[in-house]
């Protein structure tokens, strides 16, 4: 029996930001997640990625909760300077960005990977 595919849904329970902070997950992290899956259960299997969506919507989570807890990616001060900031997930890096009252996850990927490259790549996908 195949087991059962793990999404990633995340419900945010603000503390000590605004009540109504929103997240919004962009097509590029949704392309993210969806490639950390295939690999994770390609490579360790389902039980690990079960872990691994656990883990990152805990980060995810806890992004929500304190959005300014992140750090700014120093590879990204080339592309962008408007408050783009990371969390980290285990061997994953979560780039978001906040404004207003919402939490716009624009990237999920290997903190082992060359983001620059990885940035152009997703932009000529997106085009």
């Amino acid at each position: 029996m195949r087991p059962r595919r793990s999404g990633l849904v995340v419900r945010l329970a603000p503390l000590d930001v605004p009540e109504k902070i929103r997240k919004e997950t962009m097509t590029a992290a949704r392309i993210g997640i969806d490639e950390l899956r295939s690999y994770v259960v390609r490579t360790f299997g389902w039980e690990m990625w079960r872990q691994t969506s656990t883990q990152l919507q805990g980060t995810i989570t806890h992004i929500g909760q304190f959005p300014a807890s992140g750090h700014a990616p120093a590879e990204l001060g080339d592309f962008f300077e408007d408050g783009f900031r990371q969390g980290l997930s285990g061997k994953n890096r979560i780039i978001y960005q906040v404004r207003d009252e919402t939490v716009f996850v624009h990237l999920v990927v290997d903190a082992r990977r060359d983001l620059p490259s990885l940035l152009q790549r997703i932009v000529l996908r997106l085009m």
